[in-house]
């Protein structure tokens, strides 16, 4: 016995053959491809969701590093106030970034662009390092006395 394929069988085992996903439906052929719209509006959802929860995160990341950073450079201002004083017998006392990377530092080792203006006042121990906020700008302000004693807030600090 004899098989006879029709046409319509034969094209749909060689479009098989070549690896297509065939649908048939009242013996219509229709390759499916691409993606429906509520497919992407799921994703468009998603992504919404998580910048929503990502960018205020990524927000409070930068904003402690940037303190972090103001820290680390009244540390360093305070380590160059020991210095100063061992050849000078005197601590520095500025008003001015430049003036403490010039005096203190001897180059460029404080970022003037950054959100912190640095200064260093009279104090009854000897010297405060103080940084600053620039105007404009959502970060704290931090002082750092000769003992080393760190603080926060405009009461703690002048």
């Amino acid at each position: 016995m004899v098989e006879m394929f029709s046409l319509r069988q034969k094209t749909m085992m060689r479009l098989q053959k070549s690896n297509f996903i065939i649908h048939t439906s009242n013996s219509k052929t229709r390759i499916h491809a691409g993606f429906t719209l509520l497919e992407l509006l799921i994703v468009v959802a998603i992504i919404g969701i998580l910048a929503g929860v990502g960018i205020p995160a990524y927000n409070g990341y930068m904003q402690s590093s940037k303190e972090d950073v103001a820290k680390n450079n009244l540390r360093s201002i305070s380590l160059m106030e020991a210095s100063y004083f061992s050849d000078n017998n005197k601590y520095y006392i500025s008003s001015s970034t430049s003036a403490i990377n010039i005096n203190l530092f001897n180059k460029t080792t404080l970022d003037t662009s950054s959100d912190y203006d640095y200064s260093v006042v009279y104090h009854d121990s000897g010297f405060e390092a103080v940084a600053k906020p620039k105007s404009g700008k959502s970060v704290l302000k931090f002082c750092l006395t000769q003992n080393n004693d760190m603080n926060s807030g405009d009461l703690k600090c002048p």
